[in-house]
């Protein structure tokens, strides 16, 4: 069972792989780490060391309203969402995220599938 830190760090992994292989400025070593470390996790490894093997240390506290970890540590990332409508197709992590500005379901970037639209309560 993922601990609420592992789950709030996949979440963090899944909103920034494309700027991490963005990033790799196409260094195929580079871009090979970083798809190794989303297969761990897409595999079960738990996403903390995953994290720390990629060199992002980072800080998970739980968010006010709802009580889900966040990560506070943004590794000059723009801050992650992660309350919306959409939600992890795995249940993996807590990422939660909206459809983008045209409309488009929000993608999981580990599982690379298309994030799962929750029920209203």
């Amino acid at each position: 069972m993922p601990t609420a830190e592992d789950r709030a760090l996949a979440g963090w992994l899944c909103a920034v792989a494309p700027e991490l292989r963005a990033g790799a400025l196409g260094d195929e070593e580079v871009l090979a780490w970083i798809d190794a470390a989303l297969a761990a996790v897409r595999n079960g490894e738990p996403a903390a060391p995953v994290c720390r093997r990629l060199g992002y240390p980072s800080r998970a506290e739980p968010d006010k309203h709802t009580g889900d970890l966040t990560v506070l540590d943004d590794f000059g990332f723009d801050p992650v969402v992660v309350r919306g409508e959409y939600r992890c197709p795995t249940g993996r992590c807590s990422r939660r995220s909206q459809a983008d500005e045209s409309g488009r379901e929000p993608r999981c970037q580990v599982d690379d599938a298309p994030m799962i639209l929750r029920a209203k309560p």
